[in-house]
């Protein structure tokens, strides 16, 4: 290759001149890129989508924490009830519930027998008024129109006790011990008496009576009405004590007593009462 060294640099390698430079061809086949503007709002609407987006996991996050939070105090209590079947109920205004107190047990002596220690006795709610029963004297006894609370507890002195009818079956003996209000107010009578056992000198034969557990209400006792318990012993079976000449009675909530007339067999230690009810024929009543 001959020429100058300018004239060299004007060719490409393979000796053609204009090597370097620029194609005047170029700008029409390869032309410069041009690039579309980004539309008017479009950022702004990106963060907004974003942002609402933000909002709706966040509304969605509260949410299920309200949930499980809400849902722990019962899922706790259903845990920590330990499948237990106790009901609690609410208690009827002016009532008491529960067991009632134990029996008095056996006087120290005989000839001075203990009253009963429960002068507040427990009782349920007493039923809705009802027409009761007719004493003998024709009178309208037990629940009344007139509200047991109002009504003062009957004392031994306005009181009188006596042995009514009874019935007998399998070996089983009921008598029907009976007290009538003889003053002329009323009064009530709520619970289990005091019933002992006395020989013909007043001494108490064995343990008192103890008590056949059922449910109670106050009895409401107009003048000349009358309550009674059932009286329950067995007819002669096992061993028995003498049997009685005379009663002693504590009325329900009191410390002073009704003597008696009246024979009772203690036999096998069977010898208990049931809670006062309206009418002379027992509790249930006969």
């Amino acid at each position: 290759m001959t020429g100058s060294p300018d004239d060299r640099e004007d060719c490409d390698l393979t000796g053609r001149p204009d090597a370097g430079r620029a194609d005047p061809l170029e700008p029409l086949l390869r032309p410069p890129a041009t690039y579309l503007a980004t539309p008017p709002g479009t950022f702004h609407h990106i963060r907004r989508r974003a942002a609402r987006r933000r909002r709706a996991r966040a509304v969605m996050v509260a949410a299920a924490a309200a949930a499980v939070l809400g849902g722990a105090p019962y899922l706790f209590g259903v845990m920590s009830t330990n499948g237990g079947d106790e009901l609690v109920v609410p208690t009827v205004t002016g009532t008491r519930t529960g067991p009632h107190p134990p029996s008095p047990g056996p006087s120290t002596s005989p000839s001075t027998p203990s009253p009963p220690t429960d002068p507040t006795p427990t009782h349920r709610a007493p039923s809705a008024p009802s027409a009761g029963t007719t004493g003998a004297s024709g009178r309208t006894v037990g629940p009344s129109g007139r509200t047991p609370d109002t009504s003062p507890m009957c004392t031994a002195s306005q009181l009188t006790a006596s042995l009514g009818g009874g019935d007998a079956g399998a070996g089983n003996l009921y008598r029907y011990l009976v007290l009538t209000n003889r003053t002329s107010g009323a009064c009530q009578v709520s619970g289990y008496p005091g019933l002992s056992l006395l020989d013909a000198d007043g001494k108490q034969i064995g343990a008192p009576a103890t008590r056949d557990r059922r449910t109670y209400a106050p009895v409401v006792l107009e003048p000349g009405g009358s309550a009674s318990v059932t009286i329950h012993t067995i007819n002669r079976q096992g061993e028995c004590l003498p049997t009685s000449a005379r009663l002693r009675v504590y009325p329900p909530g009191n410390t002073a007593s009704l003597v008696i007339p009246g024979e009772i067999t203690n036999c096998d230690d069977r010898f208990s009462v049931t809670p006062f009810a309206a009418g002379t024929s027992g509790n249930p009543p006969a």
